[in-house]
């Protein structure tokens, strides 16, 4: 009686470890954004008549560079990030950089979240404002889920710098030198 129950188990735990290795079986095609980030001052579409009209969809839409909206001092950005696998969790975390020089200094960091775990795609939007990150940079925006990087992308904030005359009015009493210390 003993061997026609470990029979069953045995058979069962074969049949598991197959179906695990075929859902884990890297797909024969990748998707062409798997691992990247791209950007649009629109939103992305949602869906499309075939999977390559879809990324021909993103592609078309996507730009490199943004310009300020002068009026409220930023920059409102929509982002489709692509992990190469599903996504286990359904927070991930939103880092960006300035690589403008040689250095890679971080300026902003959020928490974000998926409708359900097992997603590959992410689409979303943030806004930056100029008092904080400052204009004509070259940023890269970094998806991590779990500690991991998933997906990356570089993109520019575009806008007017800022205009100094290098004059100075000082009081009568800051040029006497009275004023507070």
């Amino acid at each position: 009686m003993h061997a026609r129950v470990r029979t069953p188990l045995v058979g069962a735990l074969v049949l598991v470890a197959a179906l695990v290795m075929t859902l884990r079986a890297p797909s024969a095609a990748a998707d062409p954004l798997d691992g990247k980030i791209i950007f649009s001052d629109k939103r992305f579409p949602t869906s499309a008549k075939s999977k390559k009209a879809y990324f021909a969809k993103l592609k078309k839409q996507s730009k490199a560079s943004f310009q300020e909206d002068k009026q409220n001092q930023s920059w409102k950005i929509y982002f489709a990030g692509f992990a190469k696998k599903p996504l286990a969790d359904l927070e991930y975390t939103v880092k960006i950089y300035d690589v403008t020089g040689k250095t890679k200094s971080m300026l902003v960091s959020f928490e974000q979240y998926s409708d359900s775990a097992g997603q590959k795609s992410l689409l979303s939007s943030f806004t930056l404002e100029r008092k904080f990150v400052g204009v004509n940079k070259q940023l890269m925006m970094v998806i991590e889920s779990q500690g991991r990087t998933v997906a990356v992308g570089k993109f520019k904030i575009v806008g007017e710098a800022e205009k100094y005359s290098g004059k100075v009015d000082f009081s009568d009493e800051e040029a006497a030198g009275k004023g507070e210390e």
